[in-house]
């Protein structure tokens, strides 16, 4: 029996999954967002860590691309960049992709919008 060589594709498809991280102090202030806003249901879902980042993996998916944007949860968005990018002298990129979590802390005030 002969094994087929493997086409670019194949390799493609196989080739490792660029290692994705969230720093934690990301997740602590987004934790402490989510846990501060009022619920419109009598029983809140519960804020924890292990909830967090499932919304943060399933909002971001499977193929994460740099500069990609997606909403996680109220009030918290994430963007995809370079690991280290954000640092001085960070050297050469190690191929990692960081998660940058940002936060909108305020809810829309309907009396205060401009049409733009």
């Amino acid at each position: 029996m002969t094994i087929p060589k493997l086409t670019m594709v194949d390799h493609m498809l196989r080739r490792r999954k660029q290692e994705l991280v969230v720093c934690e102090l990301d997740i602590d202030v987004a934790l402490d967002h989510l846990r501060a806003l009022p619920h419109r249901v009598p029983l809140p879902v519960s804020w924890d860590r292990k909830h967090l980042l499932n919304l943060l993996r399933e909002a971001i998916g499977d193929r994460p691309k740099i500069n990609e944007y997606c909403g996680v949860a109220p009030g918290v968005f994430a963007i995809i960049k370079p690991f280290g990018v954000d640092l001085v002298s960070c050297g050469e990129p190690d191929g990692r992709l960081q998660v940058w979590l940002l936060i909108r802390p305020c809810g829309t005030d309907p009396t205060r919008i401009t049409t733009l």
